[in-house]
């Protein structure tokens, strides 16, 4: 019990830090609000006849008040990158800026349907257990509905397993070989999702 309510009082205090800096400076972007996160899933990637190790992440975080902005997000961690240069071009999808363009497609079905749509994603190299990865993104925020809505709409059908999800990732250098990973739900690892995800869907 000790544990949990210094881990709650650390939120807290992280929450209120943050407001304050809203406060205080009211032209930056307003905070993003402490997210629910899911376990990571293993996957596969194919890179032409290359098998590549990946891992996917899914987020919902709350509104909370006019300071926090939720978001709904899905990465996708494409571990030892550095190795893939040769065969796929990361920096066009580098930075919040990314130039790359919507060459994300997400393919998903479930027990209650299927549903696909194309997206622009952004990346950033981070490390993950001991090596460099590259992990792209895809969010909106829940202050947007039609972002929101779009991006709920794919993800939907990955709440009632078994489920799967395709990231047809398009290769920003012409002519080469995308990036295809994919996600097999149990329908326990479907439950533990929905659990995660279900707030961000309410309406959409």
């Amino acid at each position: 019990m000790r544990d949990a309510r210094g881990r709650g009082s650390k939120r807290v205090i992280r929450r209120w830090f943050c407001c304050l800096i809203v406060l205080s400076l009211p032209r930056i972007a307003t905070c993003q609000a402490a997210a629910t996160d899911s376990p990571d899933f293993d996957a596969v990637a194919q890179i032409g006849a290359r098998a590549q190790p990946v891992r996917f992440h899914f987020s919902c975080s709350e509104n909370d008040g006019p300071n926090l902005t939720g978001v709904l997000s899905v990465k996708l961690e494409t571990l030892q990158y550095e190795q893939l240069r040769p065969v796929f071009n990361f920096d066009p999808f580098e930075g919040p800026d990314a130039h790359a363009g919507a060459l994300s497609d997400l393919r998903s079905s479930g027990a209650s349907g299927a549903a696909e749509n194309r997206f622009t994603a952004s990346g950033s190299a981070i490390e993950g257990n001991g090596a460099m990865a590259f992990a792209l993104e895809i969010d909106a925020s829940r202050r947007e509905p039609g972002p929101l809505r779009k991006l709920a709409a794919v993800l939907r059908p990955l709440l009632d397993g078994p489920a799967k999800l395709v990231w047809h990732q398009g290769n920003a250098a012409k002519s080469a070989a995308p990036l295809i990973a994919t996600l097999e739900l149990s329908r326990t690892e479907a439950a533990t999702l929905r659990d995660v995800l279900t707030p961000c869907m309410r309406g959409r």
